[in-house]
């Protein structure tokens, strides 16, 4: 009977020692495993974030093209302003008669993306005069505000149901934000969206402040609103007209795009004779900011980004990447 009690007992300690050397071996394959999934997701990022660049390069060919082929005028007809839905890079990446590599949902490569003109949205930087000495990277200095802009911003706001009031006053705010460096004590942040007006604008909320973002961009320096771009929206509060009358703009220039300042103008003129005359600083008809939207789906990754390019008619036409970070502006999307 002792016996079979201590054959019993060491039966249970065999396979107590066997349950927790498999528990322990099963504990480590499956770490491993995790590490090996780590590794090709940070892999498969990697790759995601090269072809995102490349494609980013893309866009600035395309974006200097355009300013040599017609320097005067953006519009929503050009080539920069299609965009690319999800399409497969799997065919062009790999070598000819590669089918294998193309049907492997693991080696499938996809791009979305689009190229968005920021100045479509009225520039919270316009709301002042400003100077640049040290460009778009640079610190910019305000000298006064724009009463032009501050007219522009406040039907604005009063068109996505926000106080008017709150221009003049963020108006101020950036003026005050952006005084020279040798000024005495430390000036406030800048602003770097419409979210930091909560507080400002009297009854602003979250939520109203995200409808405002939709029409609104904070660029390094003032910006003419382009008509050949901008919504409705932010066409009738350019032009102190209805919305609907934004709307039949926008079937006009649908028709024929806005050529120049003075075709723009004559055009208003006669589809809105009560709207208002706003200076060519304020409203026009060429960008040269762009943002530039992307999707990258590797494998299991997907990597959203967006840039920040800047154009000028340097020579060779430059295009300049001021930031790139991931995500997308509010209310863009990539592809169609």
């Amino acid at each position: 009977m002792i016996r079979d009690a201590q054959r019993g007992a060491a039966l249970l300690a065999a396979m107590l020692v066997v349950t927790l050397a498999t528990t322990l071996v099963s504990g480590l394959l499956w770490r491993e495993h995790l590490q090996v999934r780590a590794l090709e997701n940070q892999r498969l990022r990697d790759e995601a974030q090269w072809l995102g660049t490349g494609a980013l390069d893309w866009a600035r060919l395309i974006l200097r093209e355009d300013l040599y082929q017609t320097r005067a005028v953006d519009h929503l007809g050009e080539v920069w302003a299609v965009p690319i839905a999800e399409t497969p890079l799997s065919d062009f990446l790999n070598s000819p008669g590669n089918a294998t590599a193309a049907d492997d949902p693991e080696n499938q490569i996809w791009l979305a993306g689009r190229i968005v003109d920021a100045t479509s949205r009225f520039n919270l930087s316009s709301l002042v005069e400003e100077t640049t000495p040290l460009g778009d990277r640079g610190w910019v200095t305000a000298t006064g505000i724009n009463t032009e802009a501050v007219a522009i911003f406040a039907r604005l706001l009063q068109n996505v149901g926000l106080d008017p009031a709150g221009a003049p006053i963020v108006a101020r705010a950036i003026l005050q934000s952006r005084a020279p460096q040798t000024a005495k004590g430390d000036a406030p942040l800048p602003l770097t969206g419409a979210q930091d007006l909560l507080g400002l604008i009297p009854d602003a909320t979250p939520e109203t402040l995200a409808q405002l973002a939709l029409y609104t961009v904070v660029l390094p320096r003032p910006t003419a609103i382009n008509a050949n771009t901008a919504s409705a929206v932010v066409l009738a509060a350019a032009l102190g007209v209805d919305q609907s009358i934004g709307e039949q703009l926008i079937t006009d220039r649908n028709q024929a795009f806005f050529a120049d300042y003075m075709t723009l103008m004559s055009r208003v003129r006669t589809r809105a004779p009560q709207g208002m005359t706003i200076s060519a600083r304020n409203l026009g008809v060429s960008s040269e900011y762009f943002w530039v939207v992307e999707q990258l789906r590797h494998g299991r990754v997907s990597v959203t980004q967006q840039a920040l390019v800047a154009r000028r008619a340097h020579p060779g036409n430059a295009t300049q990447v001021l930031w790139l970070k991931p995500g997308l502006p509010d209310g863009v999307g990539v592809g169609g």
